[in-house]
């Protein structure tokens, strides 16, 4: 009887868009998950979503799974929670999870300094910003703070976000300068990063939707069923976007679908990647050299929200992709979100660390905590 209601529900509020969902298990959430669903399709027509794909979980149980618009709108491919999307700075907790698991492992150590394990360090990183300043000035933000000479930049100041200036100092977000962390996990352990994230993270958790990049030739199912980027016109259509550098980093690059994203997730709660110690140290906010606390810790955003704890990150490659990926600790309920254009996160300033700024997030906060 629920999911008839929930159906006739759907049709009369979304009438015009293409839409896919299910609903698996019941939950006590389960009355509010209309009210959301009709919330996603005002806000995806809001914000000019080609495409929304939307999975939801409470207490590891998968009770929402879906997706609104097309992975492709000249073939007319529907979203699905399946549908693969690149999901640029959602790559970010995948990368944590593996240097953590490395850590563990006693294969890298979050004090070491980063000049010793990142190959031709001051030199690469002169030759970038200096590439920067003729090439692509507006990019010259993520190094000009950024000082090689200094001789106290480590591990943990890459992971948190806290590298610039006078390291530890202040959190300032940079996915450039995290995604050197990469580098040195392979200097570490003699492997590609594409490998460790393969043999430690997708094929472990069966995330068959996924690929460590789009240039993994191994996953040409998952690569052909990637969802198309576009971009949002003043006269209303959408222009086919251009992929993102296809190569990975600890930063960005990473594929993967709304649904495999709760595999990672349920991993995460079930520590299977690293211990329930390091996942507390991961979701705890970095402690500044002043005492105060960052909005970041190693490797997710961390914050309180009417009294609860909300452990998150967002994805933005403008002109392309963008994604949420929102755990409200206390409840064991996780949101994703993917959509194959920045909408999902360009309006936000996400990067400054409250999610609340974002309609998608509230909405979902507002709905599933009241």
């Amino acid at each position: 009887m629920l999911n008839k209601v929930l159906f006739l529900f759907g049709i009369s509020v979304l009438s015009g868009l293409t839409m896919c969902r299910t609903f698996p298990n019941p939950s006590v959430y389960s009355s509010r998950l209309p009210r959301f669903e009709a919330a996603l399709a005002t806000l995806s027509h809001t914000y000019h979503l080609p495409g929304l794909a939307v999975a939801i979980a409470s207490s590891d149980s998968l009770i929402y799974a879906g997706g609104f618009g097309f992975a492709d709108r000249e073939q007319q491919i529907p979203v699905t929670e399946n549908t693969p999307f690149r999901i640029a700075s959602l790559t970010k907790p995948v990368s944590a999870a593996v240097l953590m698991h490395l850590v563990e492992e006693q294969k890298i150590d979050l004090n070491w300094k980063i000049k010793a394990y990142y190959p031709d360090y001051e030199e690469k990183c002169r030759r970038i910003l200096g590439y920067f300043r003729e090439e692509m000035p507006e990019y010259t933000f993520l190094l000009e703070n950024y000082h090689t000479e200094r001789d106290d930049i480590l591990i943990k100041h890459h992971l948190s976000h806290t590298a610039e200036n006078k390291p530890g100092d202040a959190y300032s977000y940079n996915g450039f300068l995290y995604g050197m962390l990469s580098p040195v996990m392979e200097t570490a352990t003699g492997q590609s990063f594409e490998s460790l994230v393969d043999h430690l993270v997708i094929d472990p958790l069966h995330m068959d939707h996924s690929a460590s990049s789009q240039l993994d030739s191994s996953k040409m199912d998952v690569l052909n069923a990637l969802a198309k980027p576009y971009i949002f016109q003043e006269d209303s259509s959408y222009l086919s976007g251009e992929y993102p550098n296809m190569k990975l980093n600890a930063g960005a690059g990473m594929i993967s679908s709304a649904a495999d994203l709760l595999l990672f997730d349920r991993a995460i709660n079930r520590h299977t990647l690293v211990s329930a110690e390091t996942q507390t140290l991961q979701f705890t906010p970095f402690t500044l050299n002043d005492g105060s606390l960052s909005p970041y810790g190693y490797g997710w955003f961390t914050q309180k929200y009417k009294g609860y704890t909300l452990v998150w990150h967002y994805g933005w490659q403008p002109d392309a992709y963008s994604g949420l990926y929102l755990k409200v600790l206390e409840k064991n309920l996780t949101l994703v979100l993917l959509a194959n254009s920045d909408g999902l996160s360009k309006s936000f300033d996400l990067g400054k660390g409250a999610v609340e700024t974002s309609d998608f997030a509230r909405s979902f906060l507002d709905i599933f905590l009241e």
